[in-house]
């Protein structure tokens, strides 16, 4: 589950730390105060894409920090997607993921203090949180989500599903299906295409560039077209360091026999020796050098035109072909390739049209497993999704999933499928996305989530403002739900309504206040005292009265009943219903004004429900510990239990009976 949240820098919350606990999870708050940008931070570390824009003006970044505490099924499945990160084995008893955001749109990504990418954060936070949004419900107005709704209902969309070996068999398939139609393009084509691959094979082979000829024939053309000049300069180098009868060479020879003949105990005089000698060895060097040179340079006739041919033809087929001359080769062995299949065209159009019927055929039995399975599961989710519904105060409500055939296969089957709706007892269903109110969409989507989420592995569920467009005792029904929910797994759930927000076991207020001329979200934990508060301005708005208080504590107290009680409820009043004509039976023969049993009866009523309403008060007032003190500007106050002299009005409840017993006496009267 998720132990700590902490956001910093995202849009109104500059810096918010929830410490949030198991079970039911609510967070309440005005219009506008930030609740969904709490939803948005979870999103990030679900992997979905940073937007510059949620960088808080003034911050250099956006941060979200989370740790979860994992049980051992989500701490296997977590391992095996975190096993390339080597992380410290500390992530087992609580994995801390954290994702910032940059004002560029940039950031970063890192799961236990290991940098990693976005697509690891996705896999790794998708397996821990799953959020439904307050506008998730317009997707079940898309009929191609239906589709997917029934195969996660039926299991076909698993990692070892029917549905991975079809999309395997459709791609295989789909490509051969491709392959197929290009050669039946390439074959009507036919004889113009092979004469044109002939023509281009034959150029490249006359041609025949080697391998680094091209650069090397332009560096020669440079040579030879200026191959006079470079001859003058290489003879006349030769000439003067070698040649000549006052060559350079022969003058430091002479330089170099009279250093010698100089006194051994000189070293000075040595030295100048050894440099003359070296630089008459580097003057006959370049002599020679000089003279081969111009050997090289020196043309042939006419070698300069064929040079200055080669290198037009190697131009014409680069720019031809629009590759590197050294690429030529594999370019021809390509077209080659090309030309003999299109010389044995009827051949290959035959063999690929049989593996192509072949895969079909294979296809087809996948898609059959696919629809059967389809068929038999339809019948099924339509009864587990109008269960949830009747829960949810949607009684009447019927749901039928339509299974069509397609003309042709597509990437997820050979089925349309598409849910059929009515709210309403007699009347025919029709298509959802025409039918169905936003309130009803609504319950609809909890309908979904509570049916697909019994078989599925995450730990947290957001909900995000779901109750969209009800209230009342439908309202109560989704918050029952939404506990029944928790009792297995975390929920993490925005509301603007009371009838769900009593239901928490940690109940959060957001607030947006101004600090410093800027606007910021605080998020505040309530104590029993501040939660009967925040339910009070829920229900009454912004003047808060006593009533609204007592209705607090009520809602609450109601939310706080186990799910017995409603049966042991249910039984009495049964056997009370049951029991009541015995005791007010009359004999045929014995007349009574309907006027009178018809007020006995009134009186009668208005005493329970008004005994039942002190005692659901009593019994509130106790369980949280709060005293509800009259006026409108009275105060909720935590600690201080209710005091039984505190009931004014219990005496006249206790004497209503008393008046209905007098009722009874008449009656006997009569009968007597």
């Amino acid at each position: 589950m998720l132990a700590y949240l902490h956001v910093r820098g995202l849009a109104l919350l500059d810096d918010v730390a929830l410490e949030l606990g198991p079970g039911m999870n609510v967070l309440t708050g005005e219009t506008g105060a930030g609740k969904s940008i709490i939803v948005d931070a979870l999103t990030l570390l679900r992997g979905a894409r940073g937007r510059a824009e949620l960088v808080r003006k003034g911050a250099s970044s956006a941060r979200v920090e989370a740790q979860f505490e994992l049980d051992d099924s989500s701490r296997a499945r977590i391992e095996e997607a975190v096993t390339s990160l080597d992380l410290d084995p500390s992530w087992r008893e609580g994995l801390v993921i954290e994702r910032v955001v940059g004002k560029a749109g940039r950031g970063r990504s890192v799961i236990h203090s290991r940098l990693t990418t976005q697509g690891m954060l996705e896999r790794v936070g998708g397996e821990l949180v799953d959020i439904c949004s307050q506008h998730e419900y317009h997707s079940l107005t898309n009929v191609s989500r239906h589709l997917d709704l029934l195969d996660a209902y039926a299991g076909l969309d698993r990692v070892d599903g029917p549905r991975r070996e079809y999309t395997a068999a459709y791609e295989a398939w789909h490509g051969c299906t491709r392959s197929l139609a290009a050669l039946r393009e390439r074959t009507r084509e036919g004889v113009a295409r092979a004469d044109y691959l002939r023509f281009q094979i034959e150029e490249i082979e006359r041609v025949a560039p080697i391998p680094g000829e091209y650069e090397a024939l332009r560096e020669r053309l440079t040579l030879l077209r200026d191959a006079q000049r470079w001859v003058a300069f290489a003879r006349q180098a030769h000439e003067m360091l070698y040649e000549a009868d006052d060559a350079i060479a022969a003058r430091l020879a002479g330089l170099v026999d009279e250093a010698r003949r100089g006194p051994g105990s000189s070293h000075l005089l040595a030295e100048i020796g050894e440099q003359l000698s070296t630089a008459q060895i580097a003057c006959e060097e370049a002599a020679s050098a000089a003279n081969r040179f111009a050997a090289e340079v020196e043309i042939e006739p006419g070698e300069l035109d064929l040079a200055e041919e080669r290198l037009h033809e190697l131009e014409s087929l680069r720019r031809k072909h629009r590759v590197d001359l050294d690429e030529l080769a594999e370019r021809a062995e390509t077209m080659r390739a090309e030309l003999t299949e299109l010389d044995n065209a009827d051949e290959h159009l035959e063999a690929l049209a049989a593996r192509e019927q072949e895969l079909r055929a294979r296809l087809g039995e996948h898609a059959k497993v696919l629809s059967d399975a389809r068929r038999g599961a339809s019948a099924e989710l339509a009864r587990a999704i109008e269960g949830e519904l009747r829960a949810l105060h949607l009684a009447d409500a019927r749901l039928e999933v339509r299974v069509e055939a397609l003309a042709e296969p597509g990437p997820r089957g050979a089925d349309q499928v598409e849910f059929l709706f009515t709210a309403n007892r007699g009347e025919a269903a029709a298509p959802l996305t025409k039918v169905a109110s936003g309130g009803e969409l609504s319950r609809v989507l909890l309908a979904f989530k509570g049916v697909l989420a019994t078989g599925d592995h995450i730990t947290t569920y957001v909900f995000d403002e779901v109750d969209a467009g009800v209230g009342g005792a439908v309202a109560e029904a989704i918050g029952r739900r939404l506990y029944a929910a928790s009792r297995g797994r975390q929920v993490l759930c925005i509301t603007h309504l009371p009838q769900i927000a009593a239901f928490a076991d940690a109940h959060f207020r957001v607030d947006k206040v101004a600090l410093e001329g800027r606007t910021v979200t605080r998020v505040e934990r309530l104590a029993d005292g501040a939660r009967v508060e925040e339910l009070a301005r829920m229900l009454g708005g912004s003047r808060v009265t006593a009533s609204a208080r007592e209705h607090a504590v009520q809602l609450i107290a109601e939310a706080r009943r186990t799910p017995g009680d409603d049966g042991a409820r249910g039984q009495t009043a049964k056997t009370a219903k049951t029991a009541t004509p015995a005791k007010t039976k009359t004999p045929a023969k014995t007349k009574t004004p309907a006027k009178t049993k018809t007020k006995t009866k009134t009186v009668s009523r208005t005493a329970t429900a008004s005994a039942s309403k002190a005692a659901v008060k009593s019994a509130s007032t106790a369980a949280l510990g709060v005293e509800v003190k009259g006026g409108a500007g009275g105060r909720a106050k935590t600690g201080s239990k209710a005091k039984p002299t505190a009931k004014p009005k219990a005496k006249p409840k206790a004497d209503r009976p008393a008046k209905a017993k007098s009722g009874r006496g008449r009656r006997a009267r009569a009968k007597d």
